[in-house]
């Protein structure tokens, strides 16, 4: 763990502990008043308390998660405050129409489920805090996805790769064989040190902290490793992160200007598209599930089977040499 992470999860439990030690007659009525007055910056900081106190993540729960909830706590309070829903006396089905609301306004099914994990965490939040005992949201579920996951983030072609590299910088051109040839992630990416890159030896390899807060070695590919040994090179006065790029949003977007340049498209597959691009080929090189479930670093083979999907749907068709 490096001192920077070290630090930004001190800080974390310093401000859950603020809330969580305040008497409980303190605690409920301050939960109260940012309730009564919709107060953003209160309930974010009772939810977060919450969280990290109660949560099954505790202080480890991840900056992703956590701007996450943060943004769903934002939309839920700019759902309920115009529609007269009372955050300490919901009416039966506020939860239910609050779900119907997300659905309807375009979000991705993904989206929606995270919209309502913020929204259960506020309600949880209070109910801690002794303010409410409402769960309005306990049973509500998305509405099921008609979508197959493997259609919902497709692959870059390794002509659509080719395209890229030919017009990338050095900082792009690390991202993209960190996502098409590691498979890494974007919170993976970022979250990505100086120390967690081991060039020396017979099999260089990355020291990933991945989901769950598990960290793991993920192999790395001679153009990663040459792309890599360039870039940190070039720029040893940049600190302890290999990207100077510092938010999720940066990274899109230089991936997106990189798209548009190269006559790529971008949307429908985004930055993820890379890691879905790592676990195709490798199976397509392979025909071994196994293999990608290690190298995605998956925690489930159901979660590796969609490559077969995408692997699939390029092969000749069985019957096309009749």
């Amino acid at each position: 763990m490096t001192l920077e992470i070290m630090a930004a999860r001190l800080d974390l439990t310093a401000r859950a502990e603020r809330l969580a030690r305040l008497d409980p007659d303190a605690l409920r009525k301050d939960a109260l008043r940012w309730a009564r007055d919709t107060d953003e910056e209160g309930l974010w900081s009772l939810t977060e308390s919450f969280l990290v106190t109660r949560g099954g993540r505790g202080a480890r729960v991840s900056p992703h998660t956590l701007t996450s909830y943060r943004q769903g706590l934002r939309t839920f309070l700019a759902w309920a405050v115009p529609g007269g829903v009372s955050l300490l006396r919901p009416r039966p089905n506020d939860g239910y129409a609050y779900a119907r609301h997300l659905e309807a306004s375009g979000l991705m099914p993904g989206s929606v489920k995270v919209r309502l994990a913020a929204a259960r965490a506020l309600y949880g939040a209070l109910r801690w805090s002794g303010a409410s005992d409402a769960a309005p949201l306990t049973d509500v579920r998305a509405a099921r996805d008609p979508v197959p996951a493997w259609e919902k983030r497709k692959p870059y072609s390794q002509e659509d790769m080719q395209k890229l590299l030919m017009r990338a910088d050095p900082q792009q051109t690390v991202i993209l064989l960190l996502g098409a040839h590691c498979g890494l992630r974007v919170s993976e990416m970022l979250g990505l040190t100086r120390a967690d890159v081991h060039l020396d030896g017979e099999r260089p390899y990355l020291s990933v902290m991945g989901k769950r807060q598990k960290r793991q070695e993920v192999s790395l590919s001679q153009s990663a490793e040459q792309a890599l040994r360039r870039w940190l090179t070039m720029t040893p006065h940049l600190g302890t992160q290999v990207l100077i790029l510092k938010t999720r949003k940066g990274i899109s977007d230089q991936l997106r200007k990189l798209c548009a340049t190269s006559g790529v498209r971008y949307d429908g597959r985004h930055v993820h598209g890379l890691r879905h691009t790592a676990g195709t080929e490798i199976y397509r090189q392979t025909r071994d599930l196994l293999e990608v479930r290690d190298h995605l670093r998956h925690a489930s083979m159901d979660t590796s089977a969609i490559y077969v999907n995408h692997v699939r749907t390029q092969d000749k068709a069985v019957n096309r040499d009749w």
